[in-house]
């Protein structure tokens, strides 16, 4: 019999259109680990929220998968418009799952929108729950973030009445502890998919850009917290080679115009390092694998914590990543072997150590084999399935101490 589990989450609808440039880490991972998880035979039912009245509202993700996309639901950003709406997607969601006739075996919330949701799923049903914070407000401020006391208070009672909780990385299990010592937390690293992330010809990209030699990199979101204003900046007050050039890939199409950032910061920014800059937009993630692959360096400045996505997808592809000391990124990169950490605050020796790097390709190389070693060893879709799927059969009673609960 297939085991089935009904994944919850409202906020980050796994097939969102990669060139629109709302995708990020959370979809992205939720999305190979609804694939992956399939191949040891579980079937998967994604619930999320209508973000596109044009998309559909059943969608096929893998040979046993498919993601439902309720009727009802807001721009990622109204987070405070989303509490108002969890009786209502509950109540859809319990009757989506009368109408289908399935029988779930687990309910996995991701973030703490689905989670108010999974919540009254868990009380109506009495299935097994396990629950993933995904960054919890209170603990994971970056910079410029304001605390919803609401979003607090709800965080904090999601951690009260779930069989467990996952997280990507040890510092989040140890915050959660401390917070409920006697819940279960498992810590399932993120994967990346070595079949679309690995070394490749840099040539197709160079030709594409105009560029003379590899570049170094940037992947991610556009906002003040991601660092990349910061590095801009710092890097804006250096003397630089003639051929430098640093690609940034991210931001929707509103953002970038005709590459030139649209925020007016970015674009004073972007005016004075001249040629130097390359601004791509955003893009589907299948298509960002070449250009990470083509890099000679990633850096990762952010400001606060993050699911470091790029930084492993960087390292699958075999190119040196420098960032900064926070979680999601200091979790992956060791200091000195497959690249670099600075504090956050030090974007001097974030560029220092970039254009160390830059300068010397050989090294480059090494330190880039050696963090593609460590993905594939430690840090595939594949690996990350399997510890999924482990937890999985602990909390529902099919298979006992097979996986090391956190604390």
């Amino acid at each position: 019999m297939i085991r089935r589990v009904l994944e919850i989450s409202l906020h980050a609808d796994p097939l969102t259109h990669g060139d629109s440039g709302a995708i990020g880490g959370q979809q992205i991972l939720i999305r190979e680990l609804v694939k992956n998880i399939q191949h040891h035979g579980y079937g998967v039912d994604v619930l999320t929220a209508q973000a596109n009245p044009l998309w559909p509202e059943k969608f096929s993700l893998g040979h046993l998968g498919q993601v439902i996309r309720l009727s009802q639901g807001l721009h990622k950003d109204q987070e405070a418009e989303w509490f108002g709406l969890a009786d209502q997607l509950a109540e859809q969601a319990l009757d989506w799952m009368k109408a289908s006739g399935r029988q779930h075996h687990l309910v996995h919330s991701h973030y703490w929108i689905s989670g108010l949701v999974a919540e009254r799923i868990h009380q109506a049903t009495g299935l097994p729950w396990i629950h993933s914070p995904v960054k919890m407000a209170e603990w994971n401020q970056r910079p410029g973030d304001v605390l919803d006391p609401t979003r607090v208070e709800a965080e904090h009672r999601l951690l009260e009445m779930p069989n467990a909780v996952v997280v990507s990385y040890l510092t989040e299990a140890e915050i959660i502890h401390r917070a409920n010592p006697g819940l279960p937390v498992y810590v399932v690293p993120p994967g990346v998919d070595p079949t679309q992330f690995f070394s490749r010809d840099a040539g197709p990209v160079l030709r594409t850009r105009g560029l003379a030699r590899r570049p170094v990199i940037y992947v991610g979101r556009l906002e003040a917290a991601r660092g990349l204003r910061q590095a801009l900046e710092e890097l804006a007050t250096r003397d630089l080679p003639d051929d430098f050039v640093l690609l940034v890939l991210g931001g929707t199409r509103r953002q970038i115009q005709q590459g030139t950032p649209v925020a007016e910061d970015l674009a004073e920014l972007h005016q004075r390092l001249g040629s130097h800059v390359q601004f791509v937009g955003g893009m589907p993630h299948r298509g960002v694998a070449p250009y990470l692959a083509a890099s000679a360096v990633t850096i990762a400045p952010n400001q606060g914590p993050t699911l470091g996505m790029a930084v492993l997808e960087s390292m699958a592809s075999g190119v040196a990543v420098v960032g900064t000391r926070v979680p999601g990124v200091q979790d992956w990169i060791e200091d000195g072997q497959d690249g670099y950490l600075v504090s956050p605050e030090a974007m001097g020796e974030l560029w220092d150590k970039t254009f160390e790097l830059w300068s010397d390709p050989t090294e480059a190389r090494k330190m880039g084999r050696r963090g593609q070693d460590k993905v594939h060893r430690l840090h595939t879709v594949g690996h990350m399935a399997e510890e999924m799927v482990a937890c999985y059969r602990e909390v529902t009673g099919l298979g006992r101490n097979q996986v090391g609960i956190g604390f």
